[in-house]
């Protein structure tokens, strides 16, 4: 391995500070549950915390020591391990993105971990990892990844006479010369580590120095380059939205309802409490029901409002924060996205690795006719999906889209293949049941103090029937689109290559009414893209389309998969 590197010396107190911040429970339990800690004043009580001290050192050491990676002609090689040594080599043409992540307590040092994701990547986890680099150096390396990658496929996809002269002469010089960059960088870097730790620094490195490698990060030719101004931000972060926590956190506060009203409003509580009639408490059973007797619909009402305009800030605050300095950019077939505040990441991805196109619009960006546009990619979590913008008019997608994806045109369409009146029985039934069930629970514990729980069975049954409507799917120009609704509206955008597996499955009651569920899979994520109890006449045509033998689905009503 030629040219090795190692890892930023800060490796050494960022691993430290994180064994002390996971040992931080261990020595709350024991700080409760021991009395006396005269015996942690003792000569052998220090020499415990001094030895607990110097292993915590060395185990911080020693895998920055034995971390070495190197930058050959045509692929990445990282030898890491202590007890057990490890070799990775990556090919730079088995390389899908590059990833710059900076959590809090790496943005605090200056420093990045960079992330190299490619097809053969363990779920959850990157096939490769640079866990702390420099900022700036972590830049210029996904920079000169991308490069080593461009030049790595045109390679392979040239003639062997080009080969074998681009690979003698351009391939070496150009490669090494890059390589050669990034040592010098490198060394740079290193330097500036060893000030922090002498202290001669402080521990967010030079600002100029800084300031230099963004601009020259900055000055890289790009064919678009989009970033979210700061009015955009705001009005995106207004209309965002996080119903599922405010539920959860409502339904936190309703657990201890009383105590909450009796600490904010101790005259109303006491007020409350005169103007309720014995009897009142008589229909209630236990210390819990009691409680929940002296909650009028006036004071649910109230604080329902305050929990969601509670809810509604704190999105903000976190929006603002996780989608603050955004910026997309686009150089060739490869796309750049950075975006966060206190938790910076950055991701270069090739633009034919992706695998769909999301349009999720909640209800307050639908009437505004806004969207936040995401894309399915390839990467180690297949629960992410990247945002290529969080905030954007639905008129001005397809513009956009031609700056960032050229090849792909998205059909806007307002009117989808919808599912038939009559599934709107497969629709209502889950959500009516699970209502039901809450009633008869509530009818047990509160008698005729539930009686309000009642007002769900006409939310319910007419979400259903928005639910309904909204779902639907349609299919031209080679483009299978997918739209669905739970709190949300999402729409998918689907080619025929990238899909995995499509599926069409019935239940008996889907099957007397001629309805079926169809499930699309595409690589990068976990879960299906699924729409249910379309009309079978409108998913023929979409497995014709779809199967190689262009068979239809099974005369016999069974599922039916490819």
């Amino acid at each position: 391995m030629t040219n090795t590197r190692q890892l930023s010396k800060l490796y050494i107190v960022i691993n430290f500070i994180k064994n002390i911040r996971t040992l931080i429970p261990l020595l709350v339990i024991a700080y409760i549950n021991i009395d006396d800690f005269e015996f942690m004043k003792t000569i052998w009580g220090i020499a415990v915390v001094i030895a607990l001290i110097a292993f915590n050192f060395l185990f911080s050491y020693l895998p920055w020591k034995k971390f070495q990676y190197s930058l050959e002609q045509d692929r990445l090689i990282i030898h890491k391990g202590v007890f057990k040594r490890e070799e990775k080599t990556i090919y730079y043409n088995r390389i899908h993105s590059v990833n710059v992540q900076q959590p809090l307590l790496l943005r605090i040092f200056g420093v990045a971990s960079l992330q190299i994701e490619t097809p053969g990547g363990k779920p959850g986890m990157a096939e490769g990892e640079l866990s702390v680099l420099k900022h700036g150096f972590a830049l210029e390396l996904q920079q000169q990844l991308k490069q080593l990658r461009s030049r790595s496929i045109a390679m392979a996809s040239g003639s062997p006479a080009a080969q074998q002269q681009t690979s003698a002469e351009a391939h070496e010089g150009d490669a090494a010369a890059i390589v050669q960059e990034g040592s010098s960088l490198h060394s740079a870097v290193e330097l500036g580590d060893q000030a922090v730790l002498e202290g001669s620094v402080s521990p967010m490195g030079s600002t100029e120095d800084r300031e230099l490698l963004q601009q020259e990060h900055d000055t890289t030719g790009y064919d678009y380059e989009y970033k979210l101004s700061a009015g955009q931000l705001l009005k995106a972060s207004l209309t965002s939205l996080n119903l599922n926590f405010a539920l959860i956190f409502l339904l936190g506060i309703y657990s201890f309802a009383d105590d909450v009203l009796e600490l904010i409003f101790p005259n109303l509580y006491e007020k409350m409490l005169e103007v309720m009639s014995p009897d009142f408490y008589d229909s209630v059973v236990g210390g819990v029901t009691e409680q929940f007797s002296v909650m009028t619909l006036f004071v649910i009402v109230m604080m329902t409002v305050i929990v969601f305009g509670f809810v509604w800030l704190l999105s903000i605050v976190i929006y603002l924060i996780k989608f603050g300095d955004y910026q997309i950019r686009r150089s060739e077939e490869q796309l750049s996205v950075s975006y966060g505040l206190l938790e910076k990441k950055s991701f270069i991805f090739d633009q034919n690795k992706v695998q769909a196109v999301i349009m999720d619009e909640n209800p307050i960006r639908q009437l505004l006719g806004f969207a936040e546009l995401r894309v399915q990619v390839i990467t180690s979590n297949a629960m992410e999906q990247l945002v290529i913008h969080p905030f954007i008019r639905k008129k001005d997608i397809p513009a956009m889209m031609s700056q960032l994806l050229p090849d792909r045109q998205l059909d806007l369409r307002k009117q989808l293949q919808a599912p038939p009146n009559s599934a709107y029985r497969m629709y209502a039934m889950p959500s009516l049941i699970v209502v039901l069930v809450l009633i008869g629970a509530a009818a047990w514990l509160w008698k005729w103090n539930s009686l309000w729980f009642l007002l769900l069975i006409p939310i319910v049954l007419g979400w259903s029937w928005l639910c309904m409507r909204t779902a639907g799917v349609w299919l031209e120009d080679g483009d299978l689109i997918l739209r669905k609704r739970t709190i949300n509206r999402v729409t998918y955008f689907v080619r025929r290559k990238h899909i995995v597996t499509l599926s069409m499955k019935t239940s008996p009651m889907q099957r007397k009414r001629k309805l079926r569920t169809i499930r699309v899979q595409v690589l990068g994520s976990a879960f299906a893209y699924r729409v249910k109890s379309i009309a079978d006449e409108h998913l023929v045509p979409i497995w014709q389309w779809f199967s190689r033998s262009g068979n239809s689905k099974s005369s016999n009503g069974s599922d039916t998969t490819a």
